[in-house]
């Protein structure tokens, strides 16, 4: 694509003009292992035609996912997108360069925005939810900044299986935060510790924070947990994958404060892992502590339906000691694809995809059960993933992917699990065919 190309003698005026010696300067802050150590491997002088077919046969070197009978999971998933929502997204009037989010946009964009929080409200059961975020690890980030703001209260409880990925996230993002996290590790079952988030939730304790389904696939006993963290006054936290809603209780229903997660599930393709976005929904109560903005429905003045941005509590719009968040952009496009997504397919279709791929998983979790030399270390009670172990898991990983199968994820000692754990994930797009092909393949690699 066209681009503006910068001489030598323009890159160093502008880092005379920002204090900057040289590149290597303004990159220095960034981790080593995340910078190229070589040049990219193109050739020097080379045309706009020329690097674009160089850059092509590049590309061809990838396997997309589609090549492969893939059981890969982990938090982001392989859904079926109807073929209507890439038309409807693609639209000039949702598809541009520039971020639709500001109060002078369409209403058009707002009734969107204003349809994916009444979907989001509706899944979970809350009764705001904001314009979306930007995955689903600044969703719990922002999350227990609200839990923080609303108790004043100082430490957060990290209970059982939370996507490490997640966790990382929240270290770094909450890093300039006067507070302390306590990790509470998963039990023998895979599930949270009942009795040791009893003993940790104190006066001091903000908010309990767990994922249900958490990153085992295992689904927690939500009520239980939201009541232990009502018993000292903290909010109760639920991280899930929203497709499950479809067909477990809502939170609001077992007692959560906030619900928060990553939206993929919804409508989302993979795309070497994203771009996605974040959810977040709450009760009424804590509406003003919600960061980002919150699309809102009104009359105007001849009595007409209007939608305008009713709460934009940001460091833009309201005084920076004030600001609940300094996001300065949510993930619209995706939000409304969701909300696409979720009209096209309907109450029936979504609770049909969370049914499928829950009954994909029992089979491939009861078929696994059947080969030697495997072993389920917990319950059936998943959504759409589980945890199995196999004797040297890398070689079987690396011998099935051979011949075209993606076993899953490999946990290894990751979270306290043996060196041989995998996470499989199955969805409503697997057949039966294809985990039967799975599974027997594996049977072959293990005793030939």
């Amino acid at each position: 694509m066209p681009y503006i190309l910068n001489t030598k003698e323009d890159v160093k005026d502008m880092l005379k003009a920002i204090g900057m010696s040289s590149i290597e300067e303004l990159y220095s802050l960034l981790p080593s292992k995340i910078k190229l150590d070589s040049p990219f491997n193109i050739p020097d002088s080379k045309s706009e035609q020329e690097v674009k077919r160089i850059i092509k046969g590049l590309s061809e070197k990838n396997n997309p996912v589609e090549k492969f009978n893939s059981f890969l999971g982990a938090g982001c998933y392989d859904h079926y997108i109807p073929a209507a929502l890439s038309f409807i997204l693609s639209r000039s009037q949702f598809l541009t360069a520039y971020t639709p989010y500001q109060a002078e946009c369409s209403q058009g964009i707002l009734q969107a925005i204003y349809e994916y929080q009444s979907f989001l409200c509706l899944l979970t059961g809350m009764d705001v939810s904001n314009a979306s975020l930007l995955d689903g690890a600044s969703a719990l980030s922002e999350a227990i900044l609200m839990s923080l703001r609303i108790t004043k209260r100082k430490k957060v409880i990290l209970a059982g299986a939370i996507h490490p990925e997640y966790k990382e996230t929240l270290y770094t993002y909450l890093s300039g935060f006067d507070f302390t996290i306590q990790e509470i590790e998963a039990g023998d079952d895979g599930l949270v510790d009942r009795q040791a988030l009893s003993r940790a939730v104190d006066q001091e304790t903000a908010s309990c924070v767990f994922s249900s389904p958490n990153f085992f696939g295992l689904i927690e006993n939500s009520d239980e947990l939201s009541a232990i963290a009502k018993t000292k006054g903290s909010l109760a936290i639920m991280l899930t994958n929203p497709l499950s809603l479809a067909i477990f209780k809502e939170p609001r229903l077992l007692g959560v404060d906030i619900v928060c997660g990553d939206g993929q599930p919804l409508g989302g393709a993979l795309n070497f892992g994203g771009p996605s976005f974040g959810f977040l929904t709450t009760v009424k109560d804590y509406l003003r502590q919600i960061p980002g903005r919150i699309v809102g429905k009104t009359k105007d003045r001849e009595m007409n339906n209007a939608y305008c941005l009713t709460l934009q509590v940001r460091e833009q719009h309201i005084r920076r000691e004030k600001a609940t968040s300094n996001i300065c952009s949510n993930q619209s496009l995706n939000a409304i694809a969701a909300a696409v997504y979720l009209s096209l397919i309907g109450r029936d279709g979504l609770k049909d995809s969370a049914v499928y791929s829950l009954s994909n998983t029992q089979y491939l979790y009861q078929r696994l059960k059947e080969v030697r030399g495997v072993n389920i270390p917990y319950s059936s009670c998943v959504f759409n993933e589980f945890v199995w172990e196999v004797e040297d898991a890398p070689r079987i990983i690396a011998e099935l992917y051979k011949k075209n199968i993606i076993v899953g994820y490999y946990l290894g000692s990751n979270l306290n699990q043996s060196k041989n754990s995998i996470l499989s994930c199955c969805t409503e797009k697997k057949s039966k065919e294809e985990i039967d092909s799975f599974v027997n393949f594996l049977g072959e690699v293990l005793h030939g």
